[in-house]
């Protein structure tokens, strides 16, 4: 369920809204590395075996060609609104 989140909230997570925004948009950028390393590790490993049918095609290709997966974006705010990212500046 899509619910909306008073902008004010983000003040106590970060400096100002835009930093809150930054915050999330890279975290979510590495939720999104991380998924796509799985998923490409599990493709290798699925073109190793020999599951094919008639047609040449993996079913277990096909099966998670369409998993469902959550969105980088929706993990990334909820780290942030559970308290989970840090800021960190280079000096």
């Amino acid at each position: 369920m899509i619910r909306t989140l008073p902008l004010d909230n983000f003040d106590q997570y970060a400096e100002n809204v835009y930093e809150a925004i930054i915050m999330i948009a890279r975290r979510a950028r590495q939720i999104n590395e991380e998924q796509k390393r799985v998923l490409d590790a599990e493709a290798a490993s699925i073109s190793n075996s020999d599951n094919y049918d008639d047609e040449g095609v993996s079913q277990d290709v096909v099966d998670r060609q369409y998993l469902k997966l959550p969105k980088p974006t929706s993990m990334a705010l909820q780290e942030m609104l559970d308290g989970m990212l840090n800021k960190e500046y280079p000096e």
